[in-house]
């Protein structure tokens, strides 16, 4: 007997936690040790971090997160400034006049429709997760015709990438759900009082039935590659990519959904991996765990010492012990004469705790866990020594060389995070009829994306800067060779530039715009010219026709002295 949805669904999430289980002990600390509450084992009675700071005495740690998590969020997928553009290959196609504008316009109607969606929220958030866990999974989806986008706990999704691990293609998650969600959407008929109670489990029923409404139910949600279906059907069932949801622990043939998506709908950035890994093997919550767990037990060993020197331990006489006595500051405790030479409290033992060396070590390891985190490169604007940059450019000379640690991490976000994005939202663009109308030009076209985020601008100063230190160099040579300009061509050397600072493009002419001009700059300098060249010769026509005058004159007359007379030259 084949085996039905439900049953193969079931049999693949077994398999993906078994893969997932290796990691989830490293979760748990990173989770108790850094940022309580990111971490949810799947309980729906889970406390969620509201009292998970049992292990916390330094805070360092979680702030040092918090500067790298906006760090990401400001440098990659800033809502404030463009991030990424549509371009193509063709350098010369692209340059053309309506293929720039068209390719400006998509990327501005792209930025657009991010900026009113929830999806930078998903991202700020997920960033958070792949700095303490090494990844995080947003599933983007439609709310009507918003985008929308929805970001599941760490330790409620397991994930499995495609046949060639170039991008994550199936992740398999839990959701809890109370009655009243389930209901409203897979019970009551839209526009209708009707109710189809076929594809629950009498447990929703019941519970229904009683008004438990906030009763939470376990339901999964399967999203990968649907292999078996017909493209001749153009049904939910039939989608490329499905996206299917049972009620855990009830009838096993009994589906809440069975749809999908028309495109791969998983965005799962990883920080590094190794080898097929689905899961990254390093992150830099991972490599601050060893300094976090010291500096928390530092922290602790010197709050003892200060304790100990503050409250010691004390001392006293048996006479005391059934006397009302206190070692509070401002009490008295009263004694006979004959025992005052022995009734006084003493420390029972003598603590000297190197407070400094100790306080000094706790520092390095502060330093350590920001390093770890980037929180130093991410502070650099306010913790860099001297004067303040004035702007990016400087900030990224006097940085790059920590910029350039970022540069693997940020083209691994590019291809896991940036490009797949930006092409879904064209494609919810292009489904809704909301790009412009492209040029003849671009047909046969491969669409690319462009990342033109401040931390990727940030690994191109080294190509701005040799295009500087050239442009410097040709105009110092110039100086005695003035033909040494030539060989400088100075488009391309300001296409070159524009695209490694990122400049929105129609702020640089096209090829074909700037030809125009100057063509039409040639043809006014050629009018001016020959209108110059026509004053010029004006006078030597005028003398010209009195020579000519003065010539027919003398054949009338005669003799040359009469001509030269007309002329002005004999009296």
């Amino acid at each position: 007997m084949a085996d039905t949805i439900r049953e193969r669904h079931e049999r693949r999430l077994k398999a993906l936690q078994k893969e997932r289980n290796p990691y989830e002990a490293q979760w748990q600390e990173l989770n108790d040790f850094i940022v309580p509450g990111r971490y949810r084992k799947g309980d729906a009675r889970d406390p969620k971090g509201i009292n998970g700071n049992k292990k916390i005495i330094d805070n360092s740690p979680k702030l040092a997160h918090r500067v790298a998590q906006s760090g990401m969020q400001a440098g990659l997928t800033s809502p404030t400034r463009p991030w990424m553009r549509y371009s193509i290959t063709d350098k010369d196609l692209r340059e053309f006049g309506p293929v720039k504008d068209y390719l400006y316009e998509a990327t501005r109607r792209a930025r657009e429709r991010l900026a009113v969606s929830n999806i930078y929220n998903c991202l700020h958030s997920g960033y958070g997760d792949e700095l303490l866990f090494g990844q995080f999974c947003l599933i983007l989806t439609r709310a009507g015709r918003r985008l929308h986008g929805i970001l599941p706990p760490v330790g409620q999704y397991w994930l499995a990438q495609s046949q060639y691990g170039m991008r994550v293609d199936t992740c398999y998650r839990r959701v809890w759900m109370t009655v009243e969600q389930i209901v409203g959407r897979w019970v009551a008929k839209p526009n209708s009082r009707d109710m189809d109670w076929s594809n629950v489990s009498s447990t929703i029923k019941n519970l229904w039935d009683r008004g438990n409404y906030d009763e939470v139910v376990e339901v999964f949600n399967a999203i990968e590659p649907r292999s078996a279906r017909d493209p001749a059907r153009p049904t939910k069932a039939n989608k490329p990519f499905m996206s299917n949801y049972w009620e855990a622990g009830q009838d096993r043939d009994k589906m809440l959904e069975v749809s999908g998506f028309d495109r791969n709908p998983l965005i799962a950035p990883r920080w590094d991996v190794v080898g097929e890994d689905v899961y990254a093997a390093t992150c830099p919550g991972m490599d601050a765990l060893p300094d976090v767990k010291m500096l928390q037990t530092e922290q602790r060993w010197k709050g003892m010492g200060i304790e100990h020197q503050v409250r010691p331990p004390l001392v006293a006489p048996t006479s005391l012990r059934n006397k009302r006595n206190s070692s509070l500051p401002g009490t008295v405790t009263f004694v006979d004469e004959q025992s005052v030479g022995t009734a006084a409290y003493r420390r029972a033992f003598e603590v000297n705790v190197p407070l400094g060396d100790l306080a000094a070590d706790i520092d390095e390891a502060k330093r350590r866990v920001d390093r770890a985190f980037y929180a130093d490169l991410f502070m650099a604007i306010s913790t860099m020594e001297g004067v303040q940059p004035r702007n990016q450019f400087e900030l990224t000379q006097r940085k790059e060389e920590q910029l350039q640690q970022l540069g693997p991490t940020v083209e691994r976000q590019h291809h896991e995070l940036i490009q797949p994005l930006a092409d879904w939202v064209f494609y919810q663009l292009d489904d809704d009829n909301e790009l412009p109308d492209a040029p003849q030009d671009l047909q046969g076209e491969e669409l690319n994306v462009d990342n033109i985020s401040t931390l990727y601008q940030a690994q191109l100063a080294v190509s701005t800067g040799s295009i500087e230190r050239m442009v410097s160099f040709v105009g110092n040579l110039a100086g005695a060779r003035p033909d040494a300009v030539d060989k400088l061509d100075v488009d391309q050397a300001i296409d070159e530039y524009g695209d490694a600072i990122g400049v929105v493009s129609t702020i640089v002419r096209s090829d074909d715009k700037v030809k125009a001009i100057r063509d039409e700059r040639v043809q006014q300098q050629q009018a001016a010219q020959a209108t110059e060249a026509a004053a010029k010769l004006a006078p030597a026509l005028r003398d010209g026709a009195q020579a000519a005058q003065a010539l027919s004159a003398t054949d009338d007359n005669g003799g040359p002295v009469e001509l030269l007379r007309k002329l002005g030259i004999a009296g």
